[in-house]
């Protein structure tokens, strides 16, 4: 399923971004003499873009004294946020922040416009200039005035281009990278902000995996949308490798399933809910339905829909298999999607391998029967992150939805 588009619903802080930038300065610095030397503008446009960030957000965010300026207590989580924002453009993604070098000795981050992160995000979803200029409702030669502006800063090229379109370079995968993850931190500012204001408003996108959370995502998501009713909620499914690519891009804030034993990519982190057995499932009056007891050895010649591969039910299935001592039977059928898993088995005498827990109503239904088939090993519930990620509330509310959802599934 394709991602919603980012730009239709970029964050209104994103038009504050230089205000943003001399507001931490000062935080930073003390005072808007040392902040616009730091900055290298003079002191009373600092000055003015911190009352105009003020007026736009309705805050004070500063006590103003003799000695100069200090962050207030309602500024806080809007200065985290903008230095976290600048602090993914200071850097390779993947560092950790104390490896970074400050966001003030990096031209990218000390001058980008929010206008530029846009199209840079917008050329690197199309790959191409025209496409570029007509979903950002400009000019091609004005994308290609912002795209030249970036490569300076960047100092090498960030596309190469040709004939059939636009190719990001490492450099400018790098780049794409960061633009994207200071986008998610200002729309979480932003959502942050609503809060503060008495408003309820944002916008979280979780990737799932198949077979893994039908029975826990929808309670903990309704939940949260009763405690923060101006919430967008967007939940889309696909595979382990793609997903992790979204997350690591900030495409996605978060990947609920399956876990795999090890998780191969050093900006991530996984954290366990529950552990969760599988069954052997049949539809409703297949052959096996009735038996009372059955070994791995009655199944020898059925015909299976089989798990995805390299995913932890595959795993748990070919174990069963060796450890039975059976073949791997020819003309494997796949599906990725557990509504067509479910009419593959009433409509087949297939059987499959799948969670109890996620076949319930079906069960009770009595449209599918579960076979007493001894499945002993476990696979591991749970979320994939950002090793970095701050949630917002509303975020961590869900977080702790499902935490304590998963003690109360844990076998």
């Amino acid at each position: 399923m394709p991602l919603p588009p980012v730009l239709p619903s970029a964050p209104p802080l994103l038009a504050h971004l230089q205000r943003l930038r001399c507001a931490l300065a000062v935080a930073e610095q003390g005072s808007t003499v040392q902040a616009a030397r730091a900055l290298h503008l003079s002191q009373s446009s600092v000055a003015r873009a911190v009352e105009q960030l003020e007026a736009a957000t309705g805050l004070a965010l500063f006590h103003r004294h003799a000695r100069g300026m200090q962050a207030s207590q309602a500024s806080a989580a809007l200065l985290r946020r903008a230095e976290r924002a600048l602090a993914h453009l200071a850097g390779e993604p993947g560092r950790g922040a104390g490896q970074r070098p400050h966001w003030l000795a990096v031209p990218l981050a000390r001058g980008v416009s929010g206008a530029q992160l846009q199209t840079l995000v917008a050329l690197g979803r199309s790959l191409s200039l025209s496409a570029a200029a007509a979903e950002l409702d400009l000019s091609p030669a004005a994308v290609h005035q912002r795209l030249a502006q970036l490569e300076q800063w960047a100092g090498r090229a960030l596309f190469i281009r040709s004939r059939s379109g636009l190719r990001a370079t490492p450099a400018g995968e790098l780049m794409l990278t960061s633009a994207k993850r200071c986008l998610a931190e200002l729309a979480q500012a932003d959502e942050e902000l609503s809060l503060q204001c008495g408003r309820a408003i944002g916008r979280m996108v979780i990737g799932t995996l198949p077979f893994s959370t039908g029975l826990l995502l929808p309670r903990a998501i309704e939940e949260v949308l009763r405690l923060y009713p101006g919430m967008q909620i967007t939940v889309i499914d696909g595979t382990y490798p793609a997903l992790l690519q979204q997350l690591a891009q900030a495409d996605i804030d978060l990947m609920v399933g399956a876990l795999r034993p090890q998780l191969d990519h050093r900006d991530l982190a996984q954290e366990v809910w529950f552990r969760d057995r599988l069954a052997v499932f049949v539809r409703a009056g297949h052959r096996l339905a009735a038996r009372k007891s059955l070994r791995w050895t009655h199944l020898a010649d059925a015909q299976w829909v089989l798990p995805m591969p390299d995913t932890p039910a595959e795993a748990v299935f070919l174990q069963a298999l060796q450890e039975a001592g059976l073949p791997l039977q020819p003309g494997h059928l796949r599906v990725n999607s557990a509504v067509m898993m479910q009419a593959l088995l009433q409509d087949s005498d297939r059987l499959a391998l799948m969670s109890p827990r996620q076949l319930e109503r079906e069960v009770r239904a009595g449209l599918l029967v579960q076979l007493p088939v001894p499945v002993r090993t476990l696979r591991t519930i749970g979320v994939v992150q950002r090793a970095d990620y701050l949630p917002t509330p509303a975020a961590a509310h869900l977080l702790e939805l499902f935490r304590t959802m998963g003690r109360q599934l844990s076998p």
